[in-house]
């Protein structure tokens, strides 16, 4: 198991169409002894991928660095990964991160890297 405990960095080139694009993600840590590091990390986002697990919900710190994101005006894109898992409840998920972002449950992608289902 990875346990992302320092902000590591990679560049992604991306293309929609005929535009070109470089995404430079920036993977932080979840544990609340991170927080200061995250909001750092968070100063040069333009965007934040909340990435919740579909058997386990959004758990506080997952929330705490939610709301870090979402007071510095970051575009949030939702994903629930692990939607193959047995105990996984998606749509209980996707409704409630749906109402704390301010989406709809529908645009909550799921996906899941065992079964490759919303990966492209």
């Amino acid at each position: 198991r990875g346990i992302t405990i320092k902000a590591q960095n990679v560049r992604l080139p991306w293309q929609v169409g005929d535009d070109q694009f470089v995404l430079h993600l920036i993977d932080t840590p979840g544990h609340v002894d991170f927080t200061y590091e995250v909001s750092r990390a968070l100063e040069a986002c333009e965007g934040a991928v909340l990435l919740v697990d579909a058997a386990q919900g959004i758990e506080a710190q997952t929330l705490a660095n939610l709301y870090l994101a979402l007071d510095r005006g970051l575009t949030i894109i939702p994903v629930l990964n692990k939607i193959d898992l047995p105990a996984a409840d998606p749509d209980r998920y996707a409704g409630e991160i749906a109402h704390i972002i301010g989406c709809e449950p529908e645009e909550v992608l799921r996906v899941s890297g065992k079964t490759g289902v919303g990966v492209r």
